[in-house]
């Protein structure tokens, strides 16, 4: 089989990390399967290499959104992409994209689109969605639907039984086939769940090298927020939880954010850190092993709004962590379907506001920040947002050892890498026929 794998670009992060598991898990279990990565640009390709995959770069396959283009580009762009691909892409090989459907390069979308028209076998992974996205989508409706003068969700979405698609989680999956696609056509695909290495260290080990590398007090308990912090991650809730229980853990956040326009509000939280004297320890992926981390952690913690797998649920219990944090159903259905058991989870956190109880992660960033400013130095008013939010008080418990063990197990056996190639690889056969 001839499998194309195409994405806008490689650059570190979720779905640079997924088409590797996918490419990794595939070569293990099936390893005839001739396998051409397309993209837009690439970093470190050491591992296509190891792979022995070949990567196939052209800049017209990246992010178009933000770019300053006439719509005569826009067509010169679609003759020009649509020949590389069908040069590139022999008829008879499986294409497996991924975000196609974002609205980052509608252009592609089409180019893409037109090709399963003529019979090309494709499978759209999505992981995200332009309509949860307005500037994406407005940017989709105005490249396909004012420069090609076509439907958008024709496009986007064409009901062929050569084009599939995958979904990370069931709340997803439905919302494909509210577009109008056959059930049988739409996949429900989780992602794989592993760590690469084996520990050669022990937690006591990596509680001792991350404490004295970082500088933090090892006495107390390590409460880490693995996430790039983006707006929907909600880091003024991490705060806001630093701030409360002051003097009670080591808050520990691992990456700064990449896109340049996430940049500002981060400065603002780090700023409002500073100045209110909150102990935060930003960055700390960048210091220490992100694996090690995780392991000399007490717990791993979550305050998203928004996830799409919600990988951050699973990854800490395989290195015996526990999870906490702000439950999103959409996500942790799927979840604790497949066996997982999450004690701590709360939908709202509670705080009083101009006379009113409000669920602070629904505050905008403005609010949350002057928020905290104005309690940072209250005693009282710490203490009545502990009151009204007695669940939070749990974080510092142990977790029985047994349940640690129990998810373990689950996530080893329902999110490893054979499992998800022969999820894959089922959906291929079923486009080869």
């Amino acid at each position: 089989m001839k499998l194309f794998i195409i994405h806008h670009h490689l650059n570190p992060g979720g779905v640079t990390r997924i088409i590797q598991s996918q490419i990794q898990s595939l070569k293990g279990k099936y390893p005839d399967i001739d396998i051409t990565v397309l993209t837009g640009n690439a970093g470190d390709q050491s591992f296509f290499d190891e792979q022995n995959v070949e990567l196939d770069l052209n800049p017209d396959l990246d992010y178009l959104l933000g770019k300053n283009i006439s719509g005569n580009d826009i067509l010169q762009l679609k003759t020009k992409l649509s020949k590389y691909l069908l040069e590139k892409i022999p008829y008879d090989a499986v294409i497996h994209v991924h975000n196609l459907n974002l609205g980052k390069n509608p252009v592609l979308t089409l180019a893409l689109s037109e090709m399963a028209g003529k019979g090309y076998m494709l499978f759209n992974h999505c992981h995200d969605f332009a309509e949860d996205r307005p500037q994406n989508m407005n940017f989709m409706n105005r490249i396909i639907g004012e420069v090609f003068n076509k439907d958008p969700q024709k496009v986007m979405y064409p009901a062929l039984p050569n084009y599939l698609f995958g979904t990370i989680n069931a709340f997803d999956r439905e919302r494909v086939i509210n577009k109008g696609i056959n059930r049988e056509n739409v996949f429900h695909l989780p992602n794989p769940v592993y760590f690469e290495t084996s520990q050669a260290i022990s937690k006591s080990g990596a509680r001792a090298s991350v404490c004295n590398t970082l500088g933090i007090d090892p006495k107390l308990p390590l409460i880490t927020y693995p996430v790039r912090v983006i707006r929907r991650k909600n880091i003024g809730e991490l705060i806001l939880f630093s701030t409360i229980f002051e003097g009670r853990a080591n808050w520990l956040v691992t990456q700064p954010p990449q896109n340049p326009e996430e940049l500002v509000p981060y400065k603002a939280w780090k700023a409002l850190c500073d100045d209110e004297k909150i102990s935060v320890n930003f960055e700390v992926g960048n210091r220490v092993n992100f694996e090690e981390l995780l392991l000399a952690s007490d717990v791993c913690i979550t305050t998203s709004t928004r996830e799409g797998f919600g990988m951050v649920f699973l990854e800490p219990w395989l290195l015996g962590v526990p999870v906490v944090g702000r439950n999103i159903d959409y996500v942790t259905t799927d979840l604790i379907a497949s066996g997982v058991e999450f004690p701590l989870l709360w939908d709202e956190v509670n705080v009083e506001l101009d006379g009113a109880v409000k669920d602070f992660g629904k505050m905008d960033a403005d609010q949350q920040q002057e928020f905290i400013r104005k309690i940072a130095n209250d005693r009282s008013e710490k203490k009545k947002i502990r009151d009204m939010n007695p669940r939070l008080q749990q974080i510092f418990e142990p977790f029985p050892d047994g349940l640690i063990q129990k998810n373990k197990r689950v996530i080893k056996n329902q999110y490893s890498l054979e499992q998800y190639a022969t999820q894959l690889h089922d959906i291929y056969q079923k486009l080869a026929g």
